[in-house]
């Protein structure tokens, strides 16, 4: 019968006549089978029953994994990728409910081990990963992947991760990190272990990596993402030479620099004015110019497409040109008004994004301004001009710190938001020592309050902090109910919100939010 079974031949959507003819002896078989002697003609005589119960067995009963433990040892997948595939159901339903009998499942291991090598040989390997998640065995499955599937097993891998809970995908994730180091898809394999927040995986990345080139693709990864990494000498064995180039590639040194080499390629470095944006003159019954061509809101909208239009390319028509001598009439910023100043001085740091040598001295002339909204807009400027840029000098925070302790409340917050934008994502200990304690100081108002709480949160995103997160639910603890009120308390939400942004909570943060959401009703 096995014999028979196995060779027969019909149709992809017929039933084999063997099959079909043996359906209705179902039940028979099954009695005789328990009258049978120990041997091989009762496992084989097994292995038939549990390929009838494929279809005949009632739903919940799983006789055919029952059958199939009684049977031979013979390949399973010489019955066919239906019944291996149902096989592979009825296993993980097994499985849980032996796990919750406390019962041994060494039995189902077994065949679970000639299961996976079966899918990932057929191009099943999603198939796999599923019945290995069942089992909770996932680790089994990096053997069995090969150089032609592994791309299709570590895309459903990373895929999957996204719909499971918060332990389980970090397990998930490991697996397809080592798949893709054992197969030495180094790029590959950072981006999974900066997806799982680990700079042990980045390290031993980086530290396998021989190529010299493909070294510095690692750390031009690194370098988008904003990783604050410090290259040693144990991990670049072999590229010992190149330890500057790549640390500076890291730390975007060169970044600026080579936005420049690609605008000139493109001959895109030619400033732009707003006027060349709004091509206004071609629409019917209007002009560019007029009667309010000096009035602060239209000024304002000029200095904000100015700044984005030219951004990065460090020279603009605006701002970056010097007024004529002896003189403030001419120069863009003066033509503005009270915050419109500060927008047009921090909109150099726009400007001149990434060049910290060349942007800091267009800025820092406005630091010594008598108007503090001009101060402001320039500390605020210092900031965006070295966000993502990390620099052994530091010039950002040398420049921000003393002004976070000065009088003006203005000119504080200007320095507080530069230093959460030049240091987002950063987890700077200095930033939190200096900021930390305006959150603690009760005579300061809620607006410089607000901004260190939002800054904070900024620079430790994702981070959960706990000494900033207890931080700001104190000082929203001080708060009255009046000033909870306003509009600018929210920042203190919003910044403890960004310390766990992207992180599934626990209890005590969860907690945390639950106060958020009060205070925001």
């Amino acid at each position: 019968m096995r014999q028979e079974i196995r060779t027969a031949t019909s149709s992809m959507t017929s039933v084999p006549k063997p099959l079909k003819f043996l359906r209705p002896h179902y039940g028979t078989l099954k009695k005789f089978f328990e009258t049978m002697d120990e041997g091989s003609l009762k496992k084989y005589m097994a292995d038939i029953i549990s390929v009838l119960a494929l279809t005949m067995s009632e739903e919940g009963d799983r006789e055919s994994l029952k059958y199939r433990l009684l049977g031979s040892a013979e390949d399973i997948g010489s019955w066919g990728h239906e019944y291996v595939r149902n096989l592979a159901g009825e296993i993980g339903v097994e499985y849980q409910s032996r796990q919750m009998e406390d019962k041994p499942f060494d039995d189902l291991m077994d065949l679970v081990k000639q299961i996976v090598p079966f899918h990932v040989k057929h191009n099943a390997e999603p198939e796999a990963v599923d019945l290995l998640m069942e089992v909770e065995s996932l680790e089994l499955l990096v053997d069995h992947i090969e150089k032609a599937n592994y791309k299709r097993t570590c895309a459903y891998l990373t895929s999957f991760a996204s719909y499971v809970s918060e332990f389980d995908d970090m397990q998930i994730l490991e697996i397809a990190y080592k798949i893709y180091m054992k197969f030495e898809k180094f790029p590959d394999a950072l981006r999974v272990a900066l997806r799982m927040d680990k700079l042990s995986f980045v390290e031993q990345t980086l530290g396998a990596c021989k190529d010299a080139l493909e070294l510095q693709q690692l750390c031009f990864i690194l370098a988008r993402q904003g990783i604050t990494y410090e290259l040693e000498d144990h991990v670049i064995v072999g590229n010992e030479d190149k330890k500057e180039l790549l640390q500076d590639i890291i730390n975007n040194s060169k970044l600026s620099e080579g936005y420049l080499t690609l605008a000139r390629d493109l001959d895109v470095m030619e400033a732009k004015t707003p006027e060349d944006i709004y091509k206004a003159h071609l629409i019917d019954g209007r002009t560019s110019a007029g009667g309010n061509v000096d009035s602060a809101r239209l000024n304002l909208a000029a200095t904000f497409v100015n700044a984005f239009v030219n951004a990065g390319f460090g020279q603009d028509k605006l701002m970056t040109p010097p007024p004529p001598e002896g003189s403030n009439a001419g120069s863009w910023l003066y033509k503005n008004k009270d915050h419109g100043k500060a927008s047009a001085a921090a909109s150099l740091g726009l400007i001149t994004l990434w060049n910290v040598d060349d942007g800091l001295p267009h800025i820092d002339k406005y630091l010594y301004s008598n108007d503090v909204n001009v101060v402001a807009g320039a500390l605020m400027g210092v900031g965006i001009l070295n966000c993502g840029i990390r620099n052994e000098c530091d010039p950002a925070y040398a420049v921000l710190y003393d002004y976070v302790g000065k009088e003006d409340s203005a000119i504080r917050i200007g320095a507080v938001t530069g230093l959460a934008l030049a240091y987002a994502g950063a987890n700077k200990e200095e930033v939190y020592s200096l900021l930390s304690p305006l959150l603690a100081d009760s005579k300061n108002g809620l607006d410089l309050v607000a901004f260190a709480a939002l800054s904070l949160g900024i620079v430790y995103v994702g981070s959960c902090h706990d000494g900033i997160a207890q931080a700001i639910f104190l000082a929203l603890m001080e708060r009255s109910e009046t000033e909870l009120g306003e509009p600018l308390a929210r920042f203190l939400c919003l910044g403890l919100g960004l310390l766990y942004l992207g992180k599934q909570v626990c209890a005590i943060e969860l907690q945390i939010i639950l106060v958020m959401l009060q205070f925001i009703s």
